[in-house]
């Protein structure tokens, strides 16, 4: 049996090639025996970008939260890079190959804890004190977030003030502190909120609400239980801030049409869904304790439908 009989068993595969560049950026190449451009995009992608981002990471909240999308982004075009490349850097290497000392299934195990360590504990912190992603399940903020929107919340927003009107906020379901809701503050706290013959009253005062032409929602249609969302839209003036709702018609005009009139409490917000007639709110479970506001919901990173939605929600 000659050398090259033997070796060319150690043939370079692209598809693992592939499977370990997406396991980490740079392991595709260590596998095809390119150790020193495999360990630069490992560098790049692991703790370069992560860390460089992070040191221009000051100033307000949404230059932050701007800078580390940025980072995201980039960290993905290479990872995408790097896969690419080792696809066909494994294609072209000799059926041949020899194995080097790095080879082996121990190494590579290694390189993925060393490499991915440093990575982790930056997206750790990232999400515990930056940005969390959040998935939207339901069609209960419609038309502003459909079923299925994947949102970042920015966890600085509040850091030194609190939630206002018109503000969409993430936060603790107080009836199941196992998940999350996403709803439009309404109310602050000293305020009056109340529901009566459909209007929505704040500080006894009626918040003004102007029908918009089925256009306004674009391609931008769901449907709740098999059947389409039929309803109006409407434009929502609350104070300064502006925002479309959406007034489902049966069958998904579930919510109760009136509430009676409440004070916001002390350090607690009033909220609301977008679609007003199928949402479990404030209505249902009372004020909101700001203790368990995560964030305020400000971008989409990937829509579920029309990608002329992707980043910031726009109100």
């Amino acid at each position: 049996m000659t050398e090259e009989t033997i070796n060319i068993k150690y043939r370079r595969l692209p598809w693992l090639a592939v499977v370990l560049s997406w396991i980490m950026a740079g392991l595709g190449h260590i596998y095809c025996g390119r150790f020193v451009k495999g360990l630069i995009f490992t560098f790049l992608v692991c703790i370069f970008i992560p860390v460089f981002f992070g040191a221009l990471s000051v100033g307000p909240s949404s230059v932050r939260v701007i800078v580390i999308i940025l980072s995201l982004l980039i960290s993905m075009v290479i990872w995408l890079a790097a896969i690419i490349d080792s696809w066909h850097t494994a294609k072209h290497t000799s059926a041949s190959y020899a194995l080097k000392d790095y080879n082996h299934w121990y190494v590579y195990v290694l390189l993925v804890l060393m490499g991915t360590g440093g990575s982790t504990q930056i997206a750790f912190n990232i999400r515990t004190s930056l940005l969390e992603a959040f998935r939207a399940p339901t069609a209960s903020l419609y038309p502003t977030i459909v079923p299925n929107d994947r949102l970042l919340a920015n966890k600085l927003a509040y850091k030194n003030k609190d939630p206002k009107r018109g503000d969409l906020i993430v936060f603790l379901n107080p009836d199941d502190r196992r998940q999350n809701y996403i709803k439009r503050v309404i109310a602050i706290a000293g305020d009056t909120v109340e529901i009566k013959d459909n209007q929505l009253y704040v500080n006894d005062e009626q918040l003004q609400q102007q029908k918009l032409s089925q256009s306004a929602l674009g391609n931008i249609r769901v449907e709740v239980s098999g059947e389409p969302l039929e309803g109006e839209v409407f434009e929502e003036t609350n104070g300064n801030a502006q925002y479309n709702i959406f007034l489902a018609g049966p069958p998904h005009n579930q919510s109760s049409t009136d509430f009676a009139k409440i004070t916001v409490p002390e350090h607690h917000c009033f909220v609301l869904g977008d679609n007003r007639n199928l949402s479990h709110d404030s209505r249902n479970f009372g004020p909101v304790p700001l203790a368990t506001v995560k964030g305020r919901a400000d971008y989409l990173y990937w829509p579920a439908q029309d990608w002329s939605r992707f980043g910031r929600i726009k109100n």
